[in-house]
Formats: C-alpha cells, sequence, structure tokens
C-alpha cells in the first residue's frame, strides 16, 4: 500500500470515529477559515469541496479528498498558525477540538498521531516532487538565460567587430584624403608653376623629381587596388567543427570578393575538395589529418593551419606536417584582431607577397627604417626606437617588451643568419661580444610603425635560412625548460633563447621566409592599456623563388 492510499485508509477510519465529537462547518462563499499568525485548537478533515493553503499570498496546495486533514501542525507544534487556509463555495469540514479527543479513548489520539505523521510525510513527499520540479525548471532557466546572454554577447561583439571596421575604413579614408591633398600642394601646383615660368633645365629636373615623388606617393593606393583586385573570385575553403570560429571568418572574408565555402567535418570537406577547385584552404588544427588528403590527391590547393591554441600547444602537433607551410594562429579574447589576421593572410597567399609589417597595420601608415651593418650600433638602434616610442606615449611595460625583443631579433640577423655560399654559418659560433660588419650583401633592415592599436616591429635579413621545423624545434625546446637553454650550445648559438624571448614578450610573431633568400621576423603588441599580456601567437608563411617572383605554397 502506497503513503497515499495508507494516509486515505487511516483518515477515512478516525473520520468514522471521530465524526459524533465534532461540528459540521459549510462554507457557501470563499471563506478564510485559518489564517497565519493566529491559534489554533482543532484539526479539521474536509468532508467535501475544495481548501486552498497559502503562504505569503501564494497557493502552495489544494486539497480536494475527503478526510484530507488541516490545523494538525499547529496542534502537534503547539504553536500559532504558519498558513492561511481558504475554503472555497459549497465545501464543508468536520471540525474537531483536540481537547475532546484526549477526553475519549487513548486509542484515539494514537490512531489521530498516526493520521498526523502520515499526513505530513505525504506533505513531505509533495514538498519533494515540488521542490526536483522547481529544480528542474530553475536549471532549463538557467541553461536557457545563459544562452541568452551568450546570444547577446555575440551579437555585441559582432556589433562592436563592425563599429570598428567603420573606424579603420574612416581612418583610412582621412589618410587617403590627406594624402592626395599634399600631394597636390607638394608636386602638382609646383611644377605647373615651373612650367609656366619657363622650360629650363634646372625647371624639367625639379618637375621630374616631382613626378617620381608624385608616383612614389601613389604606390600605395596602386598596392591596395591590386590587392583587392587579387581577392576577386578567389575560392576558399574553410573547414571547422566550431560554429564561432567558422563565423569569424565569415566576418573577416565577407565584402572582400572571395567566395568562401565552409565545412564542419573533414568528410565535409573532402567532398567539397573533391568537387570544385578551391585557391585556399584554412584547416582547424583538430582535423589536420585532411591534409593527407590534399597531399594524396595531389590537389593544388594552399594550405593554412589555423589553430586557437597557443604555439607551445600546438607546435608539437604538426611536427610531422613538413608540406604545410602555412600557420596562423587566432585569439579568442581578440575578435577584432583574429579578422584582421584571417584577411591579411588570404590577401598574402593570393598575391604571392608575404613580406611587410604594414599588411598588419591600418592601412596608410608610415613605416620606419633602419640598416643594420655592424653589430656595435645595436645599442643605439635600440635606443632610438625606444626614444621614439616614448614620444609616442606608449606605456614603459610595452616599451620594456620592445626593447628585449628588438635585441633579440639584432643578434639573430647579425650573428645567426649570415651563411657563406656554401650555405654555413658564419658567425652563430662566435661570442656576441665580438664585433661583426656586414658586407653590403649580408645587411639586414629593422621597420617600426604603429597605427595607434598595435605597435610593429620587424628585422628582415637576405639569407631566409631559417626553417620551420627548426623555429618549432628551438620553440619546443625552450617551454618544456621555460627559457633555460644552454646558450654555450654552438649548433643553437643562442637562436633557441632568442627566439623563445621574442614569442614571451611579442603578442603575436610572424615568421615570413623566403628560402636562401630572405627572412622577415614581424613582432605585434597591443597597445590597449586596458589589456594584459596574457598568451602569444605565432604565424608562419614561406614563400619559394620562382623566376623572380614570389610563389605561396
Amino acid at each position: 500500500m502506497s503513503l497515499n492510499e495508507e494516509l486515505m485508509h487511516a483518515s477515512l477510519k478516525l473520520l468514522l470515529e471521530l465524526t459524533p465529537y465534532g461540528e459540521l462547518l459549510s462554507f457557501q462563499e470563499k471563506t478564510l477559515m485559518i489564517k497565519t499568525d493566529d491559534e489554533n485548537d482543532s484539526v479539521y478533515f474536509l468532508m467535501e469541496g475544495q481548501l486552498d493553503i497559502l503562504v505569503g499570498g501564494e497557493t502552495v496546495s489544494t486539497l480536494k479528498r475527503k478526510g484530507d486533514l488541516v490545523g494538525e501542525m499547529s496542534i502537534v507544534s503547539q504553536g500559532l498558525c504558519t498558513a492561511d487556509v481558504v475554503a472555497h463555495p459549497n465545501t464543508c469540514v468536520l471540525k474537531i477540538a483536540a481537547k475532546s479527543i484526549k477526553n475519549h479513548n487513548p486509542e484515539f489520539e494514537v490512531l489521530l498521531y498516526r493520521v498526523f505523521c502520515l499526513t505530513l510525510g505525504d506533505k513531505l513527499e509533495m514538498t519533494n516532487l515540488k521542490a526536483r520540479d522547481f529544480e528542474s525548471l530553475n536549471r532549463k532557466l538557467e541553461e536557457e538565460v545563459e544562452k541568452r546572454t551568450n546570444d547577446l554577447k555575440s551579437q555585441n561583439n559582432e556589433l562592436t567587430l563592425g563599429y570598428k571596421k567603420l573606424e579603420t575604413m574612416h581612418a583610412e579614408n582621412v589618410l587617403i584624403v590627406n594624402q592626395l591633398a599634399n600631394l597636390e600642394e607638394r608636386t602638382i601646383l609646383e611644377s605647373i608653376k615651373l612650367l609656366e615660368e619657363g622650360s629650363d633645365e634646372k625647371a624639367i629636373n625639379t618637375v621630374k623629381m616631382n613626378l617620381k615623388l608624385f608616383q612614389n606617393s601613389l604606390s600605395p593606393f596602386r598596392q591596395l587596388k591590386n590587392t583587392q583586385e587579387n581577392l576577386k573570385g578567389q575560392k576558399v575553403l574553410v573547414v571547422e567543427s566550431n560554429a564561432k570560429q567558422r563565423n569569424l571568418f565569415k566576418v573577416a572574408l565577407g565584402g572582400t570578393g572571395v567566395s568562401v565555402e565552409l565545412a564542419k567535418s573533414v568528410e565535409d570537406a573532402k567532398a567539397l575538395l573533391m568537387s570544385a577547385p578551391f585557391g585556399i584552404l584554412f584547416l582547424s588544427a583538430e582535423m589536420i589529418e585532411l591534409a593527407d588528403f590534399v597531399k594524396e590527391n595531389d590537389l593544388k590547393v594552399k594550405i593554412v593551419l589555423s589553430t586557437e591554441e597557443e604555439s607551445k600547444e600546438y607546435i608539437s602537433k604538426i611536427k610531422n606536417y613538413h608540406f604545410i607551410s602555412n600557420i596562423i594562429a587566432t585569439k579568442q579574447d581578440d575578435r577584432a584582431f583574429s579578422i584582421k589576421s584571417v584577411s591579411t593572410t588570404v590577401s598574402k597567399m593570393t598575391s604571392g607577397n608575404i613580406f611587410g609589417l604594414e599588411k598588419y597595420l591600418n592601412w596608410g601608415v608610415e613605416v620606419r627604417e633602419v640598416e643594420i651593418s655592424d653589430s656595435t650600433e645595436r645599442e643605439s638602434i635600440n635606443e632610438k626606437v625606444i626614444q621614439y616610442l616614448t614620444e609616442l606615449g606608449i606605456k614603459n611595460n610595452i616599451r620594456t617588451r620592445c626593447q628585449i625583443v628588438i635585441e633579440e631579433l639584432l643578434m639573430n640577423a647579425i650573428y645567426d643568419a649570415p651563411t657563406g655560399s656554401d650555405g654555413v654559418a658564419l658567425h652563430n659560433h662566435k661570442p656576441r661580444s665580438e664585433r661583426i660588419i656586414l658586407s653590403a650583401g649580408q645587411k639586414a633592415k629593422l621597420k617600426f610603425a604603429t597605427d595607434g592599436i598595435y605597435l610593429g616591429i620587424s628585422v628582415e635579413d637576405p639569407f631566409g635560412v631559417f626553417k620551420k621545423e627548426t623555429i618549432f624545434k628551438y620553440l619546443v625546446e625552450n617551454y618544456s625548460s621555460k627559457g633555460n637553454t644552454d646558450q654555450n650550445n654552438v649548433e643553437k648559438g643562442g637562436a633557441g633563447k632568442g627566439l623563445y624571448m621574442i614569442s614571451e614578450n611579442s603578442d603575436l610573431v610572424i615568421y615570413n621566409v623566403a628560402p636562401q633568400s630572405k627572412t622577415e621576423v614581424i613582432a605585434l603588441f597591443d597597445l590597449d592599456p586596458a589589456k594584459e599580456k596574457t598568451t602569444t601567437s605565432l604565424h608562419y608563411f614561406e614563400v619559394r623563388i620562382d623566376s623572380l617572383k614570389y610563389v605561396v605554397k
């Protein structure tokens, strides 16, 4: 017999025996029968109709069964009533005073207490069921609230990205207008005046010089147009299981003229690759096995491995994929820059020109350049850059990080990069205190620029000896030892520790390599004062030289 059935049986038995000693009460309209905080000396058995139990004005229970009992709690606890009891119209109850029970056979009292216990058990069971339903409902509400919160965050992120795109476009438009205005003032008007006044040799030479200046000034516009033209008609396949990452690629490439296909799985990607030719394949690191399919079927598509992991996490996973020459890492906490990285990567892949730190900054920035020819000039060059950053108001902690990165970049360019015609390193076995003078064909270049959002520093050398496997090998070793490698190791020549220091002090490091021809290492720093450096991303791009043109692998 269930608790409910046992309670009904006991209540009806008690009701039958106690009826002669009770008083029947009938209610023809809705009536407050028991009030919270009142004293009570009776129990009430429901004969017919309906009773509502209210706590704090909210209905917590409804009684409709004959024999249902109320008022027992205050009798047992000998305290005040803890709930309101409202009788509906056409309700009848049997009221029995507690004293009248005690004056009869003691068995009545035992039976009454049994009913009390069963009633309390029944109420506890009902409370547990309600608690269960409440927890279930509350959990669903929490899940719905979390889902809606995430949706709102996502929509807010998209709005923020939209505003940032508009701000970037506005800044670029201002730069274009200013440059064109300056051209008219500096060159065109001056040239017209000179030609009107006379055509002597000096005037003609000045006009020629102005025309060259005019051509140089318009060069960025031509490059911008070429980039846009190169993007039109390009087909890009993005293989990514993460919906947020797929959306990032859609936003990054929207409006560029690029045709984008999205695949959620390796099987979907295989079907798309076999159905139509694609120029670029962005491949999530978790689906890297698709690269084997591309290689086995000799598909002519440029693979870009994309990942959200830190370089120290994914480097070991890709060591067996030597044929993947392009890698980018996006950041979950910086979607705006991740979008910039993706669009820049597509531009690099389509144009074949992977070099230039200005690609990662807003269009039109002024890039400053310093030639590197003597190891003893390292300190003065570093100081010159830091002085420039100080004048711009760059924060001290960022300047300190830049100083470390510049030193390591210069050391690599002077001591580690130079090789002879036989490919043997010329200086990496020498002490870093020994003076090195680079010949005309060995000189390196340091460049730096900022668009107010990011600061970029790069060093390029004319050797192209850096290999992806070597870079990753050094980084893996240094991350595992936290940079405590043997600086006296002749094989490494200090480069392993240098790459680690560059990585640890930058927000993003980009390696651009044309084997045996050119290496460019770019370090980017986020200038947002509200952000603290937490992770470092690594990008790697490689091209080969074919008939004086760069060809992306």
